[in-house]
């Protein structure tokens, strides 16, 4: 043991005295001075250095510490590029929001004041007409009116034959539903009571129905309302017999169809059975056109120029006419159902059911069918509720008169109330049926023999007028 702390004491004696040598050579070559230098001897000896030097202690640790301060100098002044690009950018920012600030201010400010303005205007109701449009389309078309449907429905009320009934105004009101009218009844055939075509005129009104609904193709699939006909331009009901139907045009765009079961029907949206009526047509051209005439140079019409055909040289071309094809343009939809034909194929049951074939869906009329004996009798059941006026006609007043043709009428002056159905737009294919079965769609109508000049109260020297009795039995 004693002999391992005197080895380490030994050492310690070599370090300390190896050190004191180091730095005196250190101080000796700085300032060049001589100093004393000891040896292991223990003798001194004295020397004198005029050179510098730079002592590197620790040569790879400074190395290393000034490779480190090169790339925390380098980091740094990365970071300081960085934050002042950071900090330009902010202030850009900051102007481009604050800018922005002002100018959403400006535009907030200027709409208050229209807004102001808007609001004080008296008739600022009467201005905007459409609020919501997107959301309140379906209640604006709830509460579309058609107002032409009255001159149909009056033409099948007033009484048919020598009778007539002219009106002289008409006043509709579309909020109640209620019409009010002035007019002159004239009795033309016997008895010559005025007052009893009054009557018959009152009686047809309560008894005047309504029927609406949707044609749909061979699938079930409703057609739009524009691609059907249902009357010809003077508003008369297409018909034949007592059946009437609608031509449904199919060269529309949006109302194209294919016939059921033919090739060309994948994809299409409507179809017709191969049993419709159909009229047809050539097909649309779009090609160049010329205009040829008989010999006499009249009689011209345009027709497609012939197309000029040449062999693969580009030679030997010659003419060859266009033949366009004949195509479908428009396909004929019953109104009244076709009972036996449809029941017989297997397209229409009993309950009244229609399949399979092009129709009309009536949401008035029902049909029933009863199989006595193999003969099937069939009905039809016209809904209570689809009535025009259930309440018939009032009669307001009456007084005796004479018309434009100087002839004794009966003045009047009456009001009804029709069903707000009839006149609803949503309604489709509105039709009015009049007592004795005449028909009028909401087509057009001719109504210039509806009115007439109003009928003058009887003159005071007017004895034939004034003492008229024919009507006192009546209003």
């Amino acid at each position: 043991m004693n002999d391992f702390l005197e080895n380490v004491k030994k050492q310690f004696s070599d370090l300390w005295l190896q050190v004191r040598r180091f730095f005196a050579q250190v101080v000796s070559k700085v300032t060049g001075k001589p100093v004393k230098q000891v040896v292991d001897s223990g003798s001194v000896v004295t020397s004198t250095v005029s050179s510098t030097y730079e002592i590197n202690l620790v040569p790879a640790v400074k190395a290393e510490m000034i490779k480190a301060q090169k790339v925390r100098n380098l980091v740094l002044f990365i970071c300081i590029v960085v934050s002042s690009v950071a900090a330009g950018v902010v202030v850009i920012l900051f102007g481009i929001k604050s800018g922005q600030d002002i100018a959403i201010g400006n535009q907030d400010n200027r709409l208050k004041l229209m807004s102001k303005k808007l609001n004080e205007y008296a008739e600022l109701d009467d201005i905007i007409t459409i609020q919501s449009q997107l959301t309140g389309i379906d209640a604006i078309l709830q509460k579309k009116t058609v107002l032409s449907r009255v001159f149909g429905a009056l033409s099948v009320m007033m009484p048919e034959g020598d009778d007539d009934v002219k009106l002289s105004e008409l006043r509709v009101d579309m909020q109640t539903n209620v019409l009010t009218m002035e007019g002159q009844a004239d009795a033309r055939k016997d008895p010559l009571i005025d007052y009893r075509v009054l009557e018959s005129f009152k009686k047809g009104m309560a008894l005047t129905k309504y029927d609406y609904g949707r044609y749909v193709d061979a699938t079930g699939n409703e057609i739009p309302t524009q691609c059907v006909s249902e009357a010809d331009a003077e508003g008369h009901a297409y018909k034949t017999g007592d059946n009437f139907y609608a031509w449904w045009d199919i060269t529309i765009p949006g109302c194209e169809a294919v016939q059921l079961g033919t090739l060309e029907d994948t994809g299409a949206e409507y179809y017709y059975t191969r049993e419709a009526e159909v009229e047809k047509g050539t097909e649309e051209y779009n090609g160049a056109m010329e205009t040829r005439c008989d010999e006499n140079g009249e009689n011209c019409v345009d027709v497609p120029a012939p197309e000029i055909v040449c062999d693969s040289n580009g030679e030997n071309c010659v003419e060859v006419p266009v033949e366009l094809k004949e195509v479908v343009l428009k396909v004929k939809i019953w109104r009244t159902p076709q009972f036996n034909s449809w029941y017989g194929s297997g397209k229409m049951d009993l309950e009244g059911k229609i399949t399979g074939i092009e129709h009309f869906n009536s949401a008035c009329i029902a049909y029933r069918g009863t199989d006595t004996r193999g003969t099937v009798r069939w009905t039809s059941v016209h809904d209570e509720d689809c009535m025009l006026a259930e309440d018939g006609l009032e009669v307001l007043s009456s007084s005796n008169g004479r018309n434009d043709s100087d002839n004794l009428v009966l003045k009047f002056s009456a009001r009804t109330t029709f069903s707000s159905e009839f006149f609803s737009f949503q309604n489709k294919h509105m039709i009015a049926i009049g007592p004795l079965g005449q028909n009028v769609t909401d087509s057009y109508v001719q109504i210039g023999n509806m009115f007439a000049q109003e009928a003058k109260d009887c003159a005071a020297d007017d004895t034939e007028c004034n003492t008229n009795r024919v009507n006192e039995g009546g209003y």
